[in-house]
């Protein structure tokens, strides 16, 4: 059972990455430059919002994946407790102190910087105001 859930959820981790890869690229070259004119503020912050949220899940599942695999069932069941975003601290954690990768925790930590900047981002210009 355990090694069917990490299978799981590594597998979906490496379905969303790369699509999580476009679809920042898009962001970069398409929708932030579209973000410079007014006429089409909202909708680069709508695809900017939208986008988020396949980073969210992305980083999400990353976390998940870590978790489980370090701390098992409890580690996992933790974070899921913590409103269920808290398999991603607990995989920084794990990462830098567990698993002693300094590589993967800051890849954690710049994947969260980057879901919450394109969210913030997103918002301030869907709101047009």
């Amino acid at each position: 059972m355990n090694e069917t859930l990490a299978t799981i959820a590594v597998k979906t981790y490496s379905f969303l990455l790369p699509i999580s890869w476009l679809v920042l690229v898009i962001a970069i070259f398409v929708l932030i430059p579209m973000a410079l004119f007014k006429n089409t503020q909202r909708q680069a912050g709508t695809g900017i919002f939208m986008a988020s949220w396949l980073f969210g899940l992305t980083t999400w599942a990353l976390g998940a994946t870590v978790t489980f695999a370090t701390y098992g069932w409890v580690g996992l069941l933790i974070g899921l407790f913590l409103f269920g975003v808290g398999v991603v601290p607990i995989a920084i954690f794990a990462a830098f102190f567990s698993l002693k990768s300094m590589s993967l925790g800051l890849s954690l930590i710049v994947m969260t910087i980057i879901v919450w900047v394109a969210r913030i981002f997103g918002l301030a210009l869907a709101d047009g105001d």
